[in-house]
């Protein structure tokens, strides 16, 4: 991969990094604990604002940093689904607004963007594992609902947050108990992994299918996120004889991890974890036709890809046709994105938890908590895997989309397994 592809995989930010849109006001303060009764009964706390029915939501983004290339199109999917929410009628009348701040996939900097909006929002969506750790202590104590932009198998018995997908050790489970057990791909497995939260996790779901699947963990590599050259992790694969080699990464690592193994002659196949993940990994833009990136090639060859959202354009996902008629007419430059879509679904699911919580008569902090524990069944239109939120909390799903990597079609991945759950997966119960 040349250093002006990564250079870009690393910095595509959108314009005005900190985007702080104007904050609800008029009925409530800053308090967190402040609530207000109206004559119709509803309950309303901190984010709703009565005089003009609407209610914020907070945004805490990656447009910079090493997450960026992930966390710009997440953040136009759920622009784009606010707008189609607040044009179909809004939720029971109110509409959505975001304030956006970008923390850069840096925690600390995730913290002091929560204090800045807590006493404004009424719940927040939060970019990464590790920035939503960091925040985790204070939205307990405020009482706030956080939906996560991340899949950490440790959110999901934390009643605060609202994950949605198959969490990471799940998928690699699954993913390494499809690849050994239907695709016969080989027992020697080796993993590579961001050494922190995110990462954490990936290994968890490793080591329990090395385990429950009769594997040989053959190595194992962390790096940090700032790491920039990846000749050590591949050479201890390739040492070691790694014959799957599952990358628990965001893409500015992935591909110079791709692009290192092919220069050394070494071609394992890959699983990589959604965030491993990236269009432009196959072409320079992204798009279907554009010039192909110089690891195309290698990951053309063998690597699979766990799903946190159907591929774009699957017509047989029902909601796929509403969100493409959005993006032509809110987002028409949007490239496919499965961090798009994905965020499509997650407003879309804070839109239910909303309403439910209106038709509850409570948009208070602990009524908008409760929505969340007793929400249901809810239905995302074949778009990412269906989730059932009770107050007995566990994991949104346990089961997996998989697709392997084709240049050939719209989005670059062709789904060879949904709803997959290996033997491993049952280990992490």
């Amino acid at each position: 991969m040349t250093k002006g592809h990564l250079h870009r995989l690393r910095a595509i930010s959108a314009a005005g990094a900190v985007v702080l849109l104007a904050a609800a006001c008029g009925t409530t303060s800053s308090s967190n604990t402040s609530s207000k009764t109206t004559a119709s009964g509803l309950k309303v706390g901190p984010g709703v604002d009565l005089a003009t029915k609407t209610i914020t939501i907070g945004n805490i983004a990656a447009l910079s940093g090493p997450a960026a290339a992930l966390g710009v199109p997440a953040l136009a999917g759920a622009e784009t689904a606010i707008k189609a929410i607040n044009a179909a009628g809004g939720v029971a009348g109110f509409k959505l607004k975001l304030v956006v701040h970008d923390a850069a996939y840096v925690p600390q900097n995730a913290v002091t963007a929560f204090n800045g909006m807590e006493g404004s929002v009424a719940m927040i969506q939060n970019f990464g594992s590790p920035t939503t750790e960091a925040i985790l202590p204070a939205v307990k104590a405020d009482h706030i609902l956080v939906q996560p932009l991340s899949w950490d198998s440790a959110w999901d018995n934390q009643p605060n947050l609202a994950p949605l997908g198959t969490p990471y050790a799940y998928d690699v489970a699954n993913g390494l108990d499809y690849l050994v057990k239907v695709k016969h791909l080989g027992t020697k497995v080796g993993i590579i992994y961001q050494d922190d939260a995110y990462g954490a996790d990936g290994l968890r779901g490793f080591k329990v299918a090395v385990k429950d699947d009769g594997l040989t963990d053959v190595a194992e590599a962390s790096y940090a996120d700032t790491d920039t050259t990846f000749t050590a992790e591949v050479q201890k694969m390739k040492a070691a004889g790694a014959q799957i080699v599952v990358l628990t990464s965001l893409p500015s690592a992935s591909g110079p991890i791709v692009g290192t193994a092919a220069t050394l002659g070494y071609d394992p196949t890959y699983l990589f974890q959604g965030p491993a993940w990236l269009e432009q990994l196959i072409t320079k833009t992204g798009a279907l036709g554009a010039p192909a990136t110089p690891i195309a090639g290698a990951l053309a060859k063998s690597t699979y890809v766990m799903g946190f959202a159907t591929p774009w354009g699957n017509s047989a996902a029902p909601g796929m046709a509403a969100m493409l008629a959005a993006v032509k007419k809110y987002a028409p430059k949007q490239i496919p994105s499965v961090y798009f879509e994905w965020t499509w679904v997650q407003t879309h699911l804070a839109a239910a938890i909303l309403a439910k919580a209106i038709a509850d008569k409570d948009l208070t902090r602990q009524g908008i908590l409760n929505a969340r524990l007793n929400l249901g069944k809810f239905n995302t239109g074949g778009l990412a895997p269906a989730l059932d939120y009770t107050a007995a909390l566990g994991p949104p799903s346990t089961k997996s989309i998989i697709n392997r990597i084709d240049p050939s079609v719209l989005g670059f991945l062709k789904p060879v397994a949904s709803g997959y759950q290996g033997a491993g997966a049952a280990g992490l119960l």
